[in-house]
C-alpha cells in the first residue's frame, strides 16, 4: 500500500541527506530508501500524506467489529480450527503417566546430543517409551531442547527434561522447558520434601502448583485441541489434562537423598524416583564403580522402598544386561543411554574390523 502511494503522488520530490530522490517508477532499493525516509521524516508533508493515506485503507480494509458483541462482524466466513489427533502433543492422551503411575516396564533413553535431532526421531520410530533430554550434564538449553521435543513429538515420543542442579527459581528454570513442549521435569539431587515440592509447583498449575498459564507448545499455543473433539477446548480444560498428565521425577543420587526416602515419598504427584548410580557411588567412595556390591546392593534397597510406597523405581541400563537384572529386581522405569549406545556401537564395528584384518581376511 506505501508504494502503490508513493508512485500515485507522481512526481514530488523530497530530500535525504544529500541525496534528491524523485518518486516514480525507480529501482527496488531506490522505492525503499523513498519509503524509509518518508516515514521517518516528521517535518515532511509527504511522510503526513502517506501516512493518512495508510491508516484509512487500513481502516477501510479492518473487519467491522460490533461493540456490543465484542464480534468480528466481516464478511469472511470465520473457520473453527481443529486439531487433530495426529497434530496433538502427547501430553494429551497420559500414556505415559498411565505406564509410571501402574508401574508398567517403561524404557526411555537418556541424552545429551541436544543439536542432534534425527537420534530423537529414531529412537521414537524404534519405540522407547520417552526421551531423557539432559539439561544437568551437558551444554543444552531450552531452545536446544525444544528442537530434540519437536523431533520426538513427530514421531509420538515423549520428552522428559532433567534440569540442572542448584537452581534458586526452579520455577522458573522448568517454565523455559515446559513451554517448549517437555511432557515433565526430572529434578536431580532430590534430597528432601522441600526439593520436591519445588518441582511439583514448577511442574503442576494452581490449585496443585504455582506453574505460569499462557498459550505454548503443549497447548497448540491456545488453540486448543487437547483431546479428540479438538476446536472447542478452552484453557481451562488444558489446564485439568496437563495436571492430570504431567509427570514429576526426581533423581536420588546420594546416601542423604537414600535416608530422606520416606519424606520424598510422602510428596503427592510424584511419578517415579529413579536412583542414580553413578553418583550415589561418587558419593559412597566408589567412583565410577556402579557394579560394585555395596552400591548394587544401596541401589536394590532404595528400589524396595519406592516401590513400597506405591511409586515407579527408575535404574540405569548401560546394556542388555543391565536392564534384565534391574528389570529381575523389579525396577520399572530403565533408561539407556545415547552416547553409550553410539560407544558401543562404534566399538563393536571397529574391533570386527580389526579382527578381520588381522586374521588375513578371514
Amino acid at each position: 500500500q506505501l508504494r502503490t502511494s508513493c508512485q500515485e503522488l507522481g512526481q514530488e520530490q523530497f530530500h535525504s541527506g544529500r541525496r534528491s530522490v524523485a518518486i516514480g517508477p525507480r529501482k527496488e532499493a531506490e522505492e525503499h530508501h523513498v519509503m524509509t525516509s518518508a516515514l521517518t521524516s516528521s517535518s515532511s508533508s509527504l511522510s503526513r500524506l502517506l501516512y493518512h493515506r495508510l491508516v484509512t485503507t487500513a481502516a477501510a480494509a479492518a473487519p467491522k467489529v460490533n461493540k456490543n458483541s465484542h464480534r468480528c462482524t466481516s464478511n469472511v466466513a470465520h473457520k473453527k480450527h481443529t486439531i487433530s489427533s495426529s497434530e496433538q502433543h502427547s501430553l494429551s492422551n497420559g500414556t505415559l503417566r498411565h505406564k509410571l503411575r501402574s508401574g508398567q516396564p517403561t524404557l526411555g533413553v537418556v541424552t545429551g546430543f541436544h543439536n542432534d535431532t534425527d537420534h530423537a526421531e529414531t529412537l521414537g520410530l524404534l519405540g522407547y517409551d520417552f526421551l531423557w533430554a539432559d539439561a544437568e550434564h551437558s551444554t543444552a538449553n531450552a531452545s536446544t531442547v525444544a528442537n530434540l521435543i519437536l523431533a520426538a513429538e513427530r514421531r509420538g515420543m515423549p520428552t522428559l527434561v532433567r534440569i540442572g542442579y542448584g537452581y534458586q527459581n526452579v520455577i522458573g528454570h522448568s517454565q523455559k522447558f515446559l513451554v517448549a513442549g517437555a511432557q515433565g521435569i526430572i529434578f536431580p539431587q532430590c534430597e528432601s520434601a522441600d526439593d520436591v515440592h519445588k518441582i511439583v509447583d514448577a511442574v503442576k498449575f494452581p490449585p496443585i502448583g504455582k506453574r505460569g498459564l499462557a498459550g505454548e507448545r503443549w497447548n497448540a499455543w491456545g488453540l486448543g485441541g487437547l483431546n479428540d473433539g479438538g476446536g472447542d477446548v478452552t484453557l481451562a480444560d488444558c489446564v485439568r489434562t496437563s495436571n492430570n498428565n504431567s509427570i514429576v521425577g526426581v533423581v536420588v543420587e546420594s546416601r542423604r537423598g537414600i535416608e530422606a526416602l520416606d519424606e520424598i515419598l510422602s510428596v503427592e504427584h510424584v511419578d517415579f524416583v529413579f536412583v542414580a548410580p553413578t553418583d550415589l557411588s561418587a558419593d559412597m567412595g566408589l567412583h565410577g564403580q556402579i557394579r560394585h556390591p555395596d552400591v548394587v546392593d544401596m541401589v536394590d534397597k532404595a528400589g524396595q522402598r519406592i516401590r513400597a510406597a506405591g511409586v515407579s523405581s527408575g535404574m540405569l541400563a548401560l546394556n542388555g544386561d543391565d536392564y534384565v537384572k534391574y528389570r529381575q529386581l523389579g525396577f520399572q522405569v530403565m533408561v539407556g543411554v545415547a552416547h553409550t549406545m553410539f560407544v558401543e556401537g562404534a566399538r563393536s564395528l571397529k574391533c570386527r574390523a580389526e579382527d578381520f584384518e588381522s586374521s588375513g581376511g578371514k
